[in-house]
């Protein structure tokens, strides 16, 4: 039987790529069998579609789950979850992408005796770092503390927004603690020129030739009642002890946050 029976066309009048290409794209590529497989998704298309960055504790043992969330979960468990690869292409745009480490990675001691950075293969002067994550999962903003040991370089990457916000914490505590060192001094000044127009008001009264001791007396007793008055008078300083407070409290919040 010639090919041009099996075939509409007569394939001897083509070259041989031409009848190769002709054979493909008739009866290879276009078959209903074909295209129904390639619209079939792979494991790692559904683990990408239903990955969780945090899974709930109820839904770890949740029998509502479908097939490929339960795939998702399975990959989940397989993940380490004490330390992060961190992904600081986008430092300058604030955009830092962290991701749990693999079996693989744990055996390497990347992310922990190795510096967390994607691509970074040092090994000294590691640090630990606590981040805030921020992200979006399912049109959802959440957020996650997680734990990344980074090299100096990657750690000045990580911080870079936040020593910009951290200058400038910096300057209004100097600023305020220059305006409460001021109302202190001013207090204490206003303090002094009472005490000392109330001693100036006050007669002292002569001692007596006869009876030195006695007029010892009561001149200590005036003296120690003049202090204890002025103790009693003078303001405590809150002003200084309420900022030492606000500035431990902002550093608190700066270590947790940052």
């Amino acid at each position: 039987m010639s090919g041009s029976q099996l075939f509409p066309v007569n394939l001897n009048n083509l070259s041989a790529k031409e009848r190769h290409n002709y054979i493909l794209s008739n009866y290879v590529l276009n078959l209903p069998n074909e295209t129904e497989s390639r619209r079939h998704k792979r494991d790692i298309d559904v683990i990408r579609e239903n990955h969780r960055f945090l899974w709930e504790d109820d839904e770890l043992d949740s029998d509502t789950l479908s097939w490929e969330q339960r795939l998702a979960l399975r990959y989940y468990r397989k993940l380490f979850k004490e330390y992060c690869i961190a992904d600081l292409s986008r430092y300058k745009e604030n955009k830092i992408a962290l991701r749990w480490r693999t079996e693989q990675e744990v055996v390497t001691g990347t992310g922990q005796f190795q510096c967390g950075s994607r691509h970074c293969g040092e090994r000294d002067n590691l640090r630990s770092w606590e981040v805030n994550f921020r992200y979006i999962e399912k049109g959802e903003p959440l957020n996650a503390l997680v734990k990344v040991r980074l090299c100096p370089t990657h750690t000045d990457q990580l911080n870079y927004r936040t020593k910009k916000r951290e200058c400038k914490k910096r300057r209004r505590r100097e600023k305020e603690e220059r305006r409460a060192e001021k109302k202190r001094k001013r207090r204490k000044l206003d303090v002094g020129h009472e005490s000392s127009g109330e001693e100036e008001e006050e007669p002292v009264e002569p001692a007596s030739e006869s009876h030195p001791e006695a007029s010892k007396e009561p001149t200590d007793s005036k003296d120690a009642t003049t202090a204890d008055e002025q103790i009693w008078q003078q303001q405590p300083d809150i002003s200084r002890e309420q900022a030492s407070r606000e500035q431990e409290f902002e550093r608190y919040l700066e270590d947790l946050i940052f």
